[in-house]
């Protein structure tokens, strides 16, 4: 299954819409991880929410913790050696190779391929071009394949979803 993620600025709404097999837009995904406090929300087109992708702020290697519905939750890890830039999620045990930076990677379980990501200049912007296996894996491929762009790219500025209020304290004058 081909899913389609158009990267650019110029939605008024500033959600990224993913297009999915059918031509038809089928998720939106809102947030920022430009702070580690910031969170990445999957949704379906009726606002359901499928998922979400945030920091795991515990431990010194670099991590994201994917939360999807009906799932136990799962890590995504990045060992920097000095030959590769390896990532690995748990729980699902891919192992994700390939070329971040060049925006071409596979997520592997063993020798098979589960999800096969690249990256291609639209008319409006960048495309990720997700080809995913698995109806199960979709939510972890679409979250991960943005967390590794947000990486490389200049952070994309979406809506946070809820909304983000301030709340001053009674004792806070």
């Amino acid at each position: 299954m081909r899913f389609l993620l158009e990267l650019n600025q110029n939605k008024t709404y500033g959600q990224i819409p993913v297009t999915g097999p059918s031509g038809k837009i089928e998720y939106i995904i809102k947030g920022n991880l430009d702070n580690p406090n910031h969170t990445l929300y999957l949704s379906r087109v009726d606002n359901t929410e499928i998922g979400r992708l945030f920091a795991d702020s515990s431990g010194i290697i670099s991590s994201f913790i994917v939360d999807v519905v009906n799932h136990s939750l799962v890590r995504v890890k990045k060992f920097n050696t000095p030959m590769t830039n390896l990532f690995y999620v748990t729980r699902l045990n891919y192992l994700v190779t390939g070329s971040i930076k060049k925006g071409t990677y596979t997520f592997r379980a063993g020798v098979k391929n589960v999800a096969d990501v690249k990256t291609i200049m639209g008319n409006s912007g960048v495309i990720l071009v997700c080809d995913i296996q698995r109806p199960e894996d979709i939510p972890f491929i679409l979250l991960i394949s943005i967390l590794f762009t947000q990486w490389h790219v200049t952070p994309l500025k979406l809506p946070t979803f809820p909304p983000i209020s301030r709340k001053t304290s009674p004792n806070m004058n």
